[in-house]
C-alpha cells in the first residue's frame, strides 16, 4: 500500500512525513545497541520496574514528528510498504 496523503479519520496530512519516518526508524535501529527486529512482538515492549512502559523506536519517532493522535499513528504503524517488494 502506498502511504495515504491524509489520515482517513481526521484528515491531517500524513503523506509528507512517510520518508522521514522510514529514514529515522532505520537510522535509530542501526544505532541501537539492543537487538531489534522489524516485527512487533510482546517482548519488544519494555516495562520498567516502576510500571512505566518504554516507547518503541517507532513510537519515539512518531512523537518527534509531532504525530500524537492515534488515528494518524495507525496510518504509519499499519502501513504495508509494498513498493519495496516490487
Amino acid at each position: 500500500m502506498i502511504i495515504p496523503i491524509r489520515c482517513f479519520t481526521c484528515g491531517k496530512v500524513t503523506g509528507d512525513k512517510w520518508d522521514v519516518f522510514i529514514e529515522s526508524i532505520l537510522e535509530k535501529k542501526n544505532k541501537s545497541k539492543e537487538e531489534v527486529s522489524s516485527e512487533l512482538d510482546i517482548e519488544y515492549i519494555k516495562i520498567s520496574d516502576d510500571g512505566k512502559i518504554q516507547k518503541s523506536i517507532e513510537g519515539v519517532v512518531l512523537d518527534e514528528l509531532g504525530i500524537h493522535k492515534y488515528c494518524c499513528r495507525r496510518m504509519f504503524l499499519s502501513n504495508v510498504h509494498l513498493i519495496s517488494y516490487i
